[in-house]
């Protein structure tokens, strides 16, 4: 069942002091299920980190159609965002600065988004000492943030995260402070509250080997999707031969894909026995090559 649906998504950024206009979006297009747990990987400026910010309603779309279950996002006012953002949104960024509040104990951390919904406090301590022990942290509950390791400090972040019972998991760079086995440790905690939870969770990464944790790569280019894969079916980012079509048609090629051809110049399709290959001449796409050789 799809529970996130994007449609011609357009986000560009204007700077009045300078009226320059830049889009961090091109006509974004996407389909989740609910429970899902997918990974967006792309360069630094492709729009990844911009598709995470209109998910959690922390900012609004230039245009298109955004559907997070049964509420639409591109058509809800500030006061409705906000609102979205508090009960239906868990969030995990790569500063722990930004998951958690250093002075007091990631036991009150946890308890502090349901706080804001009014849940009563027997409630809510008996949730937070679930939480933080299912991400290995019942012996440190009464330690402060500054106390913890960088691993400890992101999975008290992801305890919160979830705190509130969010309908949807988001995470910018979790692993990006983390060495390579903290982050693995990390990526097995999320990944394990994601299917005891059924919670749908989306992580933002660059790092390829931390997106093949999850059950899908999605991978953007230049505001747009230009190649998704089950993780399972990858060994290297150069295995991902799946593109998606827009509902204009269009399709964006992989990266790795677009180095072996010209571009700006035309390109053959052909219908064969239930296939569309695409295809261009020989002698212009070995143009580009023989040029990089001199």
């Amino acid at each position: 069942m799809t529970f996130i649906e994007i449609r011609d998504l357009m986000k560009i950024y204007y700077t009045k002091e300078t009226n320059i206009r830049v889009p961090a979006l091109r006509g974004l297009e996407l389909s989740i299920k609910e429970g899902e747990f997918i990974s967006v990987i792309g360069p630094s400026g492709s729009g990844k980190t911009t598709l995470l910010l209109i998910l959690a309603g922390m900012t609004d779309p230039s245009a298109g159609y955004v559907k997070v279950g049964d509420l639409r996002l591109d058509q809800l006012s500030e006061e409705e965002r906000s609102l979205y953002r508090r009960y239906r949104v868990g969030t995990l960024w790569q500063l722990p600065s930004r998951n958690l509040i250093w002075e007091i104990n990631i036991l009150e951390n946890v308890e502090i988004p349901m706080r804001l919904l009014g849940i009563p406090r027997e409630e809510r301590l008996k949730r937070a000492k679930e939480l933080l022990t299912e991400v290995g942290l019942d012996k440190r509950m009464n330690h402060k943030p500054q106390q913890l390791s960088g691993g400890e400090v992101q999975r008290a972040g992801l305890a919160c995260a979830l705190a509130h019972q969010p309908l949807i998991l988001l995470a910018d760079e979790p692993t990006g402070e983390l060495d390579s086995k903290t982050a693995g440790e990390l990526l097995r905690f999320f990944k394990h509250l994601n299917k005891t939870h059924g919670i749908t969770a989306i992580m933002v990464t660059h790092d390829f080997d931390v997106a093949k944790s999850t059950d899908k790569l999605v991978q953007i280019v230049d505001g747009r999707i230009s190649g998704y894969s089950p993780t399972k079916n990858l060994i290297t980012i150069r295995d991902m031969h799946q593109v998606y079509v827009d509902t204009y048609g269009s399709i964006q090629l992989p990266r790795h894909v677009i180095e072996n051809i010209t571009v700006e110049k035309e390109i053959h399709i052909e219908e064969k026995e239930g296939k569309i290959i695409l295809s261009q001449e020989e002698e212009k796409a070995n143009k580009k090559k023989k040029t990089k050789a001199k």
